[in-house]
């Protein structure tokens, strides 16, 4: 750590502070929780170039950046400036270098004319709070996030105020009290944040009220000037009483202008003069129209007045929530409807008004709905909510949104009406296409799923239940450089939804204020397969041209067990460790798209490779470069395309990304992988293994590795944070290992055991190919001093036997073909054919043996038996040439299979499947048993005692009670299933594969112990 200089500078961001600012960052995340993620300077180059700050502030203390605090404009509310992230590096806390921070972003503020600084922080942060308040930050009351608002730049732009401080000091001369808890001074439903300042010339107090971000109340040695409100609910359309006071505490009289400020929903109407000796007061009346719900998140709907007091001007404001007399929501629960059910309302009324009342509720008639009772009564207490349940019929599919006609009756006869149009719920049906808005949203539909835009700033999430709360949203998008968060706070132009043969499409239209004469449309598309498409439109409108504009699009995602393709490979990640997008490292991205098992459902995401993907912490974004916008131009961005649950795995991702027919996946690696170098999975037994460790997450790679080969500890070894790698290589020794040798590798990084596991297959000796002759039958035979296999062309095409230790495991009838069971003729083994060919027209083909050296994609040479056949009389597959090949590595008990097409006969293999069967015995079909992987719902099944037919999950074993040794048969990647029928005369296994002109090898191993899927998975990287 270094040493504090006497001087501590504040400076703005340059690209030359990068490097330090990751430094800080990295010595800082103690302060953050104890996060392990690795900042580098390019990371925060990027990140400081697609901010959007207005300004970064940095304390240096010479070279070192100790300090960081960002600014920028504040996207969930208008009127204010914002601090995204605040930082003092940890040994330099105490220093004050938080507060230089804080007031140079301040400063700044006021400097802009801003009226307010915003910053949210965690409720643990106690320790901050302090600092906060007395740079003038409130805490706001709130259960859902912790927010902190800042008036005095707002105090310093009032001109009526700016006199006051060359008397005053605002932070040395404050008196408000200092309290680690939310601040509130609370009356008639308003809540009030006041500063207080004395020295020994003067005083004076300002009162800000929450909801209207405005200044209720000022008072000072000359006049005090306050706003009041008898209730801060109010109910729509209704007259309220409000008062305006001013009282002249000086010896003179005192000109007083008063104008009221009309503002959206506020009509009233103001405008006195007046001069004042003591005390004015004016009362009017004020009402506030219907409208949407105000949101905690922004500012209110106000009565705002414009007071000039001997010509110096200030604005008196306050917030309120206007409300129906009842707010009334509707839910109900169902994925689906269907026509002619009877189905629920739920809902829920509540009283807003401060008396008892009764609700009358008059529902219109619809062409969606029939309801039991279309007129309600409701009795409700002063602030009462109930729930009533109202039983309907569905009778057509669309979104039922009836506008309610309601009467609420006080208990002194007075009567006010209202109507409701946000008692909305959608009646899906399959294929049906429709859109609608309740009171925080609008929705467009399709089949099961929806898409949901919040109205406050235009977040959109995608699902297939009713719930608009998803783990994936999609922010507005912005316009930069740099990057404005205008339209999260703008209203829109233009809303509309519209249907066209298999979409739905939500259409916002946008201008921009930053970007004079830009317009942007943005759509979005949903399919009935779960397909959401999202792409804009931007026209320059304008007389200027734009030389750089760029698209910013960021989305946040909960994601769980994630796919990313990283360094060429595709990268799996913990399904229960939680993944930021900022655990990636952003450059290592090799394709535009990931993949998430969700709670709820897979989830997949893709980009145009036009665009890039930027990471930002938990936010990930889409940049698309414009290029030049002449006037009158227009430009139509690539779409991104975001899947709720249209594909089921990654693999089928993948393939609809690269547009590929055929699906070809790539090698599918763990965030923390352990690979071997050479020709892995296979060694020779005098060997060095050189393997690497690497992490996939940006932290890096620390804590005490052992390496365990057959539970024998090979390797210790202790790598530390300092190093500073995210790769770590080293050998271990093959010595003495076995044929099929198990690695384990435990890392203990202090806040977790990590283990991986691997397969080496431990070469020895040789392979012998010959032939041997059985009543007149050739034989070809290879052996590798394990495991003997056996084919004979002329008995049948296929292998008829597979012995371990000179056991056989095959079921067979050599040298003779038989009737038996369900089959016939029938001579066991092992064999691969076409779909639609049974073993009558097989054996009316020619077929040939001989030995064949293969070379596998690691460059490993396998001795192979290979079984050529042609096909000769059959309607489908006449014509076919194909070869079966079973290859073998010396002292290894492991056989890989495969098939390979020389001449398809013109036939497509399109559509089609290749069946392998195998007939396992032991030493009788008594003896054996199927134990399955632990997720399915028996774990062993006994061979020989009744019919069954079982699909063996991945890491399913055949044994023997009389051998030590398990059966193990790996299906090659793509295959599409394996299953196993026993009776009492036979026990088969079916491999069925997806026709191709080659085949993925399949494998079947021997060994004494339980393995894993997750280890057998390591010989799918096998291929020849």
């Amino acid at each position: 750590m270094n040493q504090m200089t006497n001087t501590i500078l504040i400076e703005e961001y340059h690209e030359g502070l990068a490097v330090g600012i990751a430094k800080m960052w990295n010595l800082s995340r103690d302060s953050w929780g104890g996060d392990t993620r690795v900042y580098t300077e390019e990371q925060i180059k990027l990140k400081e170039a697609n901010s959007g700050n207005i300004a970064l502030y940095l304390a240096l203390d010479g070279t070192e950046v100790v300090g960081y605090c960002g600014l920028s404009e504040y996207k969930e509310d208008t009127g204010s400036l914002y601090i995204p992230l605040l930082n003092v590096r940890p040994d330099y806390h105490g220093k004050k270098i938080g507060k230089m921070l804080l007031m140079k972003a301040l400063n700044k503020t006021i400097e802009l004319g801003w009226p307010r600084l915003d910053l949210y922080t965690w409720p643990g942060n106690v320790k901050a709070v302090p600092l906060y308040k007395k740079c003038g930050f409130f805490w706001e009351d709130r259960d859902d996030t912790t927010h902190l608002m800042n008036f005095i730049p707002a105090v310093f732009n009032t001109p009526l105020l700016k006199p006051l401080f060359s008397q005053l000091d605002w932070y040395n001369s404050s008196i408000r009290e200092i309290e680690v808890k939310p601040d509130a001074e609370k009356e008639n439903g308003f809540t009030f944040y006041e500063y207080a300042w004395e020295n020994d010339q003067t005083k004076a107090r300002v009162r800000f009220e929450r909801t209207g971000r405005g200044i209720s109340l000022i008072e000072t040695d000359d006049y005090l000037l306050e706003l009041r409100m008898m209730d801060h609910e109010v109910i729509e359309e209704e007259a309220q009483l409000y008062e305006f006071k001013f009282v002249n505490k000086t010896d003179k009289p005192v000109s007083l202008k008063v104008k009221g400020n009309q503002h959206e929903r506020a009509i009233f109407s103001l405008n006195e003069e007046l001069v004042v000796d003591g005390e004015a007061v004016i009362t009017n009346e004020v009402v506030f129209l219907q409208g949407d719900e105000p949101s905690a998140w922004k500012t209110h709907p106000y009565l705002s007045l414009h007071v000039e007091v001997n010509g110096m001007e200030c604005e008196l404001r306050l917030g309120v929530f206007p409300k129906q007399p009842a707010k009334i929501t509707a839910k109900t629960n169902g994925k689906i409807s269907f026509l002619n059910n009877k189905e629920i309302i739920e809902l829920e009324i509540e009283n807003s008004l401060k008396v008892d009342a009764e609700f009358e509720l008059n529902f219109p008639e619809s062409e969606y709905v029939q309801l039991i009772n279309s007129i309600h009564y409701i009795s409700l207490k002063k602030n009462e909510r109930k729930l009533i349940k109202l039983p309907f019929i569905v009778i057509k599919f669309g979104f039922y949104q009836p506008t309610l006609t309601c009467k609420a009756k006080k208990a002194d006869g007075a009567e006010l009406s209202f109507t409701n149009q946000f008692v909305g719920i959608a009646l899906k049906g399959f294929g049906e296409k429709f859109g609608g808005e309740s009171k925080e949203y609008w929705h467009i539909y399709n089949g099961l799923c929806q898409v949901n835009i919040r109205k406050m700033d235009y977040l959109m999430t995608a699902g297939k239940d009713q719930l608009t709360d998803q783990p994936l949203a999609f922010f507005v998008p912005k316009l930069g450089k740099p990057y404005s968060t205008e339209f999260s706070k703008q209203k829109a132009d233009n809303i509309e939804w519209y249907c066209e043969k298999e979409s739905i499409t939500f259409k916002l239209e946008f201008t921009s204020k930053d970007f004079k004469g830009i317009s942007i449309r943005l759509y979005t598309s949903l399919y009935g397969d779960g397909i959401v498409k999202k792409w804009a439109v931007i026209k320059n409108n304008g007389i200027e041209s734009f030389r750089q504009l760029y698209l910013n699009q960021a989305l946040y995602h909960e994601k769980s067990h994630a796919y990313f393709p990283i360094d060429h490979h595709v990268v799996e990640f913990s399904n229960t460790k939680y993944l930021e997008f900022g655990d990636i490292h952003q450059r290592s991205l090799t394709g535009n798209w990931y993949f998430s098992e969700d709670h709820n459902g897979p989830i997949g995401f893709c980009w145009p490779k036009a665009c890039t993907a930027n990471i930002d912490s938990w936010q990930f974004y889409l940049e698309y470069e414009l290029g030049l916008l002449n006037p009158g131009d227009e430009v139509e961005i690539e779409p991104c395309i975001l899947s709720i649950g249209a594909f089921r795995n990654w693999q089928e991702w993948e393939a609809f990304v690269n547009s590929q027919t055929d699906q070809q996946c790539s090698s599918l690696i763990s965030e923390l992988d352990l690979t071997f170098e050479g020709k892995s999975p296979v060694f020779s037994s005098d060997n060095q293994a050189a393997f690497q460790l690497k992490s996939f997450r940006t932290n890096y790679l620390q804590g005490s590795l052992e390496l365990f080969l057959n539970d024998k500890r090979n390797l210790s070894a202790v790598i530390s944070e300092n190093e500073e790698i995210t790769t770590y290589t080293n050998s271990i020794s093959l010595k003495d290992a076995s044929a099929i040798s198990l690695l384990k590798g435990v890392l203990n990084s202090g806040s977790q055991n990590k283990e991986m596991q691997k397969m080496l297959l431990i070469t020895n000796g040789a392979v012998k190919a010959y032939t041997e002759e059985t009543d007149q039958i050739t034989s070809y035979v290879l052996e590798n001093g394990v495991i003997k296999i056996k084919a004979a062309p002329s008995f049948y095409p296929g292998l008829y036997s597979l012995k371990l230790e000179n056991r056989e495991w095959f079921d067979h009838s050599f040298p003779e073909r038989i009737a038996k069971g369900w089959w016939n003729p029938w001579a066991g083994g092992m064999k691969t054919i076409p779909s639609k060919l049974n073993s009558f027209s097989l054996m009316k083909g020619e077929s040939i043996a001989e030995f064949i050296d293969l070379e596998d994609n690691r460059g490993n040479v396998w001795k192979s038996l290979a079984i050529h056949t042609k096909i000769i009389n059959h309607d489908i597959w006449k014509g076919l040439q194909y070869t079966q090949y079973f290859a073998i590595l010396p002292g290894v008990p492991v056989m890989a299979y495969f098939v390979q097409v020389k001449d398809s006969g013109g036939k497509s293999l399109i559509g089609e499947t290749w069946n392998t069967d195998i007939f396992i015995k032991g030493d009788s079909l008594n003896d054996l048993s199927v134990t399955t992987s632990e997720n399915t719902d028996a774990k062993k099944y006994f061979v020989g005692k009744e019919e069954q037919l079982l699909f063996m999950k991945k890491g399913s074993y055949i044994s023997s009670e009389n051998r030590q040794e398990k059966m193990y048969l790996v299906e090659g990647t793509d295959s599409q299933h394996l299953e196993c029928y026993m009776n009492k005369e036979v026990f088969q296994v079916n491999n069925i594969q997806k026709s191709t002109e080659k085949t993925k090898p399949g494998f079947i191993i021997f060994d004494e112990r339980i393995i894993s899927e997750s280890i057998l998975r390591d010989l799918s990287q096998i291929e020849f």
